[in-house]
C-alpha cells in the first residue's frame, strides 16, 4: 500500500515496485506486461494529468453542472432533508466556557450553551452522544478511601424537540 507521503509526494521514481502496482490496481489502470518501472510511472503520470484536467474543469463549473460532475445528485433529491433536533446544552461547573467546540468531518460548531439551539441530527447522534469522560469519585469503603472512576457525558443536554427538518 501506498503511504500518505508517497501520495502527496510524486515523485514515483523513489517508490517500491510493489508500492506502484498497488497504485495502479487502485486507480483502476492496468498493468503493464510485461511490467517495467517505466511504463508503471508513464501511465501514472498521464493518469496525475488527466484527473488534474478533470479538477480545473469541475473548479469552473457553475454549482448545478458541478454537481453533476462530481456525482452527488443524490444530495439534492427528495429524501435526503437535513434534519435537525433542539437542544439545550447545560453548564457542568462554573470554569466551563459558554459554548462547546465539536468538530466532525472537517467542520467546526460553535455551539452556545444554556440556549435552545438546532444541532444537526448527525452530530448529536454521531459525535456529542458518545463523547463521555471518566471523572473520579471515592468512596468508604471497609474504613478506606477508595477511588473510583465513573464514565459521564461530557457534553450534557435536554433534547426539546427531536428530528424535525431544516428548512
Amino acid at each position: 500500500m501506498t503511504t500518505e507521503r508517497q501520495k502527496l509526494n510524486k515523485e514515483y521514481q523513489s517508490w517500491k515496485d510493489s508500492n506502484l502496482v498497488d497504485e495502479l490496481k487502485v486507480r483502476g489502470i492496468e498493468e503493464p506486461s510485461p511490467f517495467t518501472r517505466k511504463d508503471a510511472i508513464a501511465l501514472l503520470k498521464e493518469n496525475d494529468k488527466e484527473e488534474d484536467a478533470r479538477s480545473m474543469a469541475i473548479d469552473e463549473m457553475d454549482d448545478d453542472n458541478r454537481i453533476k460532475a462530481l456525482g452527488i445528485d443524490d444530495l439534492k433529491k427528495e429524501g435526503s432533508v437535513l434534519m435537525l433536533s433542539r437542544v439545550i446544552f447545560h453548564n457542568t461547573s462554573e470554569n466551563d466556557l459558554p459554548y462547546i467546540f465539536i468538530g466532525c468531518n472537517g467542520r467546526c460548531f460553535y455551539i452556545p450553551r444554556e440556549i435552545e439551539v438546532d444541532v444537526p441530527d448527525y452530530l448529536l447522534d454521531g459525535v456529542i452522544r458518545d463523547a463521555v469522560e471518566e471523572r473520579m469519585y471515592n468512596v468508604i469503603e471497609n474504613g478506606e478511601i477508595v477511588w473510583k472512576k465513573r464514565r459521564v457525558q461530557r457534553f450534557p443536554y435536554s433534547i426539546i424537540k427531536r428530528s424535525f427538518p431544516a428548512l
